[in-house]
């Protein structure tokens, strides 16, 4: 019998911690022993209304234990990929995951996640890591490199030529993963703003310009928002060239709104929302992680215990470190 140690969200910021018992693993899921949780912005609003399941969606680990019928080996290191998707309908058998039409869960939203000791998944949701990846840079694969990845990938589709220039408005984890793959996909010009000096130094540290005018019209081919907030979702829209992609990253409980002025009216545009990535652009996502991930690791990862985890949560929220990692200190 294994003894899991979980972190439960009940609401208005507390969390506290119980021990389960796991029985045997079920058949078509596999076990891993998380090595690695990642911090992520969506996961506040979790620590403000509670959860009924275990939270924590940017899981690296290694299996300990597999139902016979999966073929996953004990000791594959592995990143988890969050959509629990059908592999049935349509677009699972375009090799379209993320856009699943029958995708009913989501780990550590609808079911069990990674703030624990141990995690069950489906075995389809196990991407195993290439030797040369660490755990705490392949974590980094799953979010902040891979969602930045796949909504870049989609707004260069509109594009008749290839963009000479981007502006990415917000620098937080995503922003800077936005960043990272907007270089090596061959972006010339990259800009960036974000109210926070510490965050566009990094930025800057990553290879972007600091964009000096947030006024003028028609300056990018490439507009990625990545705060949600309303100001920053109205820059993009304002700097967009005619026939530009404004690229909706950022989330939060706001509507997403359009503005009713005469320019707008007249600027064909495309607006892009994606949500995470296929499968089939994991291999990708290594090849860039090979290049910064461990920069992106080491400017943005602040290691803590799985016990120190609502510390963690009170230096993320306060804006003291962006993307704290809850590690077992094997993470390699």
């Amino acid at each position: 019998m294994t003894t899991n140690t979980t972190a439960r969200f009940s609401g208005d910021g507390v969390i506290t911690f119980q021990d389960v018992a796991m029985g045997p693993v079920r058949a078509g899921e596999v076990r891993l022993r998380v090595e690695v949780c990642a911090l992520c912005g969506s996961d506040k609003r979790l620590l403000a209304s509670g959860s009924p399941v275990v939270p924590g969606h940017e899981i690296a680990g290694v299996v300990v234990d597999a139902a016979d019928s999966t073929g996953t080996a004990a000791g594959t290191r592995a990143i988890v990929y969050i959509p629990v998707y059908c592999g049935q309908c349509g677009q699972c058998r375009r090799g379209q995951t993320n856009r699943c039409l029958d995708l009913g869960e989501l780990i550590g939203w609808q079911r069990d996640g990674g703030f624990a000791t141990y995690v069950d998944v489906p075995a389809q949701c196990v991407i195993p890591v290439p030797d040369d990846v660490p755990l705490d840079v392949a974590v980094l694969g799953l979010d902040t490199v891979g969602t930045a990845a796949h909504g870049l990938r989609l707004a260069l589709r509109t594009q008749s030529e290839p963009p000479q220039s981007a502006i990415v408005v917000g620098c937080g984890p995503l922003g800077l993963g936005v960043i990272a793959v907007a270089q090596a996909l061959g972006i010339p010009e990259i800009h960036a703003y974000d109210p926070n000096a510490g965050r566009l130094a990094l930025a800057l540290e990553l290879g972007a310009k600091e964009a000096s005018d947030l006024e003028s019209h028609n300056q990018y081919d490439i507009a990625v928002e990545v705060s949600g907030a309303g100001q920053a979702r109205a820059l993009a829209q304002r700097v967009i060239v005619p026939g530009g992609a404004v690229l909706a990253l950022g989330e939060s409980n706001d509507p997403y709104t359009m503005p009713a002025t005469p320019r707008w009216r007249r600027t064909d545009c495309f607006t892009v929302r994606s949500f995470y990535f296929p499968l089939d652009e994991v291999d990708g996502n290594w090849e860039v992680l090979r290049r910064c991930g461990a920069f992106l690791r080491d400017k943005l990862a602040h290691p803590l215990t799985l016990a120190e985890l609502p510390e963690a949560f009170d230096t993320f929220v306060a804006g003291v470190h962006l993307k704290p990692f809850i590690v077992t200190g094997a993470a390699s």
